[in-house]
């Protein structure tokens, strides 16, 4: 049974654990959305706004190293952009549930 939809609050966080990284996540609104496009003339360079948008949602990870070795990588923007792009649609389609849940899709 559905637990139904949870109104999005901008000061929620939930983490999603995949392959063996955990990701504190927030979901995206649509006032937030809108923002992130008009600052890229109306949404005319959608990478720009994806990428503001993956930068908006993923607020802390743990378990993401560096590409040099097993050091952790610190959660900024540019690392956030370097994450492997199924790591980064999966990221974004959490952002976007009915429900601000912890899970585990590992």
């Amino acid at each position: 049974m559905s637990k139904g939809i949870q109104i999005i609050d901008p000061e929620e966080r939930f983490t999603i654990n995949l392959e063996g990284a955990a990701f504190v996540v927030r979901r995206l609104d649509s006032a937030t959305a809108m923002a992130l496009e008009r600052r890229h003339r109306g949404g005319a360079d959608k990478q720009a706004v994806a990428d503001d948008a993956l930068d908006y949602i993923i607020q802390d990870w743990q378990g993401v190293t560096s590409s040099l070795g097993d050091a952790p990588a610190p959660c900024t923007r540019e690392n956030k952009l370097r994450l492997p792009t199924a790591i980064k649609l999966r990221l974004m389609a959490a952002a976007q549930l009915n429900r601000a849940e912890d899970n585990s899709a590992d």
